[in-house]
């Protein structure tokens, strides 16, 4: 397995401007990963000379973009609305395809919603699923639907096995089988059931340790579960713990997962 990082695990660091996308690629090179995690809201813009020197930056740190990261609502009761979540999903897959990352993470929306709606509603979210796939499918580019909003691992399964397309998989992120945010009875049981379908998985961590594993999700095991189900891709961390020196927190995660390879 390989290491990358989301940019979200600095997010608030972004945010504060004390670093900049260019300055965090550089961390991330400092920090010895092998690849970049870049989230659609962390570019201050795509215009083409920037993402050329954005693409050039990784080339030269031999930092591989694992991933560009999107949004996405899909699970809304407004049919424009949803149309206009793929559409601007279909925004980022085309700065994908410039950057040369083969994969895009996108939100299929809630999971309360997804119940609610009943059959209609999943047959909704069903075709725009597949609406996504097609955007990702003309590029060359896996579309990552991550557990994220609540969703279960009962209906991500369920839509990719309607949706069926080989250019549907998941963005696997370790910390958002609901309960969210912790450990619960399914968390790992829905983590093994949706490793053989993991495109990159969002290694999770919010209470870090001076070694840099989580006090309460089990690494060890986690990294059984993966190798079992055959997964070779990146496990791009993604730090949402209370810290604010999230500079120091990510370097104790890096250290801690460079380990687990």
């Amino acid at each position: 397995m390989n290491t990358s990082c989301s940019s979200w695990s600095y997010h608030r660091t972004i945010a504060a401007k004390k670093m900049d996308l260019m300055a965090w690629v550089r961390e991330c090179a400092a920090l010895g990963l092998d690849g970049v995690e870049l989230l659609g809201n962390h570019f201050p813009g795509t215009d083409r000379a920037y993402l050329v020197e954005l693409k050039k930056l990784c080339a030269d740190l031999y930092l591989t973009v694992a991933m560009v990261s999107a949004d996405g609502h899909l699970t809304v009761s407004d049919d424009a609305q949803r149309q206009k979540e793929i559409e601007a999903i279909r925004k980022w897959v085309e700065v994908a395809a410039f950057l040369g990352a083969p994969r895009v993470r996108f939100f299929c929306g809630s999971g309360a919603e997804l119940t609610a709606g009943g059959s209609v509603l999943f047959q909704k979210v069903k075709q725009a699923v597949a609406e996504v796939a097609a955007l990702g499918a003309a590029h060359g580019i896996v579309m990552a639907m991550e557990n994220h909003g609540g969703t279960t691992a009962d209906q991500l399964l369920a839509l990719m096995g309607v949706v069926h397309s080989p250019w549907l998989k998941l963005t696997m992120d370790t910390g958002n089988f609901p309960p969210t945010s912790q450990v619960g009875p399914e968390t790992y049981a829905s983590i093994e059931r949706c490793a053989p379908q993991a495109a990159i998985v969002h290694a999770k961590f919010f209470n870090v340790k001076p070694d840099g594993s989580d006090s309460e999700f089990d690494w060890q095991r986690i990294h059984g579960l993966l190798q079992h189900a055959g997964f070779r891709g990146f496990l791009s961390i993604e730090y949402e713990g209370k810290d604010d020196n999230e500079v120091a927190v990510v370097k104790r995660i890096a250290g801690f997962l460079k380990t687990l390879r």
